[in-house]
């Protein structure tokens, strides 16, 4: 798998096997993709003791709104999108990623993030008590990607927030920049020798 903008030997094996990686909160039809993505820093064999939850609009904590599930190796990246087709936006675009589909990651760019470890915050996006519009961590129609750091209270010092990053773009231009900006691996485009196979196959099977 593509590996992640920071280090994933960050945070020791004894507590927070997972760590936020970052928000996206898209510019598609309906502002999509809209996605919490994380990133595996250790094997673990049972993700059903890591859950999320978005504090929306400054409005505090609402505790963990959704449980994840399965199992991870060192290095696997999470997305959690909010509906199925920002989820699609993802396995169309990206190889590799293990996705999920939650309401609780139906996010602007002024709700706070955060990862529980048997119903613990570990890991924490913004303030989940202060509403984002005009903070340094605001992502309206961007995004938030760790740069370093560990796993803990927020600290600005480790994301880049890129505030109306991904404004005008369309699907193309706005995967391209998703990718490079989390390091996600694109799904190839078909080479030039596979279609020209494809469509010699399709005309002989015309002939027949």
């Amino acid at each position: 798998m593509s590996p992640i903008l920071f280090s994933c030997a960050l945070v020791g094996s004894s507590q927070g096997a997972l760590i936020i990686t970052g928000v996206i909160d898209g510019v598609l039809t309906g502002g999509l993709p809209k996605a919490i993505v994380l990133t595996a820093t250790t094997d673990e064999a049972d993700l059903s003791i890591f859950g999320i939850g978005s504090a929306n609009n400054g409005g505090g904590t609402d505790g963990e709104e959704f449980t994840l599930s399965g199992a991870v190796m060192a290095g696997d990246i999470i997305v959690v999108a909010s509906n199925a087709t920002s989820e699609s936006f993802f396995t169309d675009n990206y190889l590799g990623l293990l996705t999920f589909t939650s309401g609780s990651a139906s996010i602007n760019g002024d709700d706070a993030i955060e990862l529980f470890q048997s119903g613990s915050v570990i890991d924490t996006y913004g303030d989940p008590n202060t509403n984002g519009d005009g903070e340094t961590w605001d992502y309206t129609d961007g995004y938030g990607v760790r740069t370093g750091g560990t796993a803990g209270a927020f600290d600005q010092a480790n994301y880049n927030s890129v505030f109306q990053g991904l404004d005008g773009q369309d699907e193309a231009t706005q995967a391209a920049t998703i990718q490079t900006a989390f390091g996600f691996t694109p799904v190839p485009e078909p080479s030039s020798a596979l279609l020209s196979g494809l469509a010699l196959l399709g005309l002989l099977r015309r002939r027949r």
